[in-house]
């Protein structure tokens, strides 16, 4: 049976208050990405816009909180405590690194839902389509110039102490894309990474942008930028190939095939047997270009999936010794001495960095969100959908950058704001 909500009346000047919160902070961290890539100053540029937010929101007092807020909140407050476990200098400056991300991409969400008017979903799903279209054309650069590292701005001015770190290095002095040659190997691959350190992370960008690009083609009616987004698809094919990434591709799967029944479920034919037709498509291209044979040969010499689950199960039983407060950041592991457990996945490096509390926080959150939102009356808003979907499937097993988490959080923003009738300035599907 329907249900309809009856919504209080605002009070008088509220809306004019929010109103008056400008979008450019936010609309900032996505257009401006390709600069702040290049510089090296992704993070510091993140920290400087929060606190433009936060001087917005303090300023015209204009905080809005809704259900899915909450949760995220209660998380950070728990993370804050989880520093006292931190044993040493590198792995404070590794929480401060990540706790500064979770601020920049919490404050993004909660300015993004508090915005009214003047942060439409149009705006948003466009600023996020462009760092989809950079990342696919990162990914296209990084194949054709592999063994070139991007030397920023930021990591030159960096002691030696901090960038003679892999990570760090990596960080500020990214590879356009990883060159692998695994012991025994007959072939060497080279998986597409830029603008980010790592292919697994720009395979998870791939996942959780390409459903909004499809947004973004459906709510725009330009025939050239429609033209621009079907190329660019085209164009993903090969860097994605490169990266033989069983999880992206299964992610996508997972994504259309979601957005598929639930469209079908809708008698929505026609958006259907387009995305099954692309679907197809896609699939005997990546396998006649060899994909299967490609991710075969990666697990046959690198045994990428027996090192993982036993990660995952020395992560498990190292939290079990600290499970409140965790170990405050990822520590070497004693099985896999070149990486650190807390590492194979976001959902993991959670559970052993904030502890059992920290990640169920989180879980609460995400998981709350995608049920608060399930409805998702529009095909936009569907689509948009999937990527909150499909994000639970990848935390499993990827890590995320700030750019991945920002997009899951300004994706729930908009589909939060939506459910609460707070998108004034896009009213349709």
């Amino acid at each position: 049976m329907a249900t309809t909500t009856t919504r209080r009346p605002a009070p008088a000047g509220v809306d004019d208050v929010h109103e008056a919160l400008p979008a450019w902070p936010v609309l900032a961290l996505l257009w401006g990405f390709p600069v702040f890539w290049l510089l090296g100053a992704t993070v510091i540029a993140g920290v400087a816009l929060t606190v433009v937010m936060l001087s917005f929101l303090a300023h015209y007092r204009a905080v809005r909180l809704v259900p899915g807020v909450y949760a995220f909140a209660a998380f950070m407050v728990w993370v804050i405590p989880c520093v006292i476990m931190i044993d040493s200098a590198s792995r404070l400056l590794g929480y401060a690194y990540r706790f500064s991300i979770l601020a920049i991409v919490g404050t993004a969400f909660v300015y993004t839902i508090s915005a009214g008017s003047r942060l439409g979903r149009r705006q948003l799903v466009n600023g996020l389509t462009f760092v989809w279209l950079f990342t696919i054309v990162g990914g296209v650069v990084g194949l054709l110039i592999p063994e070139v590292r991007l030397s920023t701005p930021v990591g030159i001015l960096l002691p030696g102490s901090l960038t003679s770190n892999d990570y760090v290095h990596d960080l500020f002095f990214p590879p356009m894309a990883e060159i692998q040659h695994p012991f025994g190997s007959p072939v060497e691959f080279v998986r597409a990474a830029a603008p980010f350190p790592y292919a697994n992370s720009w395979g998870v960008a791939i996942v959780l942008l390409t459903p909004v690009a499809v947004a973004c083609f459906l709510q725009n009616r330009s025939r050239a930028l429609r033209a621009l987004l079907a190329i660019a698809l085209a164009a993903m094919i090969v860097p994605a190939l490169s990266t033989s990434n069983r999880g992206m591709f299964a992610a996508l799967v997972l994504a259309a095939v979601y957005v598929v029944v639930r469209l079908a479920i809708r008698d929505r034919a026609a958006p259907v047997l387009t995305i099954a037709a692309f679907g197809v498509v896609g699939a005997v291209v990546l396998i006649a270009n060899g994909l299967l044979t490609q991710i075969n040969t990666r697990q046959e010499y690198g045994d990428s999936s027996g090192t993982r689950f036993t990660l995952y199960q020395e992560t498990f039983e190292r939290t079990l010794q600290s499970p409140l407060l965790g170990y405050g950041a990822p520590r070497p592991s004693a099985s896999e001495p070149l990486i650190s457990a807390g590492t194979q996945g976001y959902i993991w490096m959670l559970m052993f960095s904030f502890g059992f509390v920290g990640l169920a926080l989180f879980l609460t959150f995400l998981w709350g969100t995608t049920v608060r939102t399930w409805r998702a009356p529009g095909d936009v808003d569907l689509v948009l959908h999937s990527v909150l979907v499909v994000a639970s499937f990848i935390v499993l097993f990827y890590g995320l950058d700030i750019m991945q988490l920002l997009s899951i959080m300004l994706v729930a923003a908009v589909l939060l704001r939506r459910r609460h009738g707070l998108d004034t300035a896009d009213t349709g599907g």
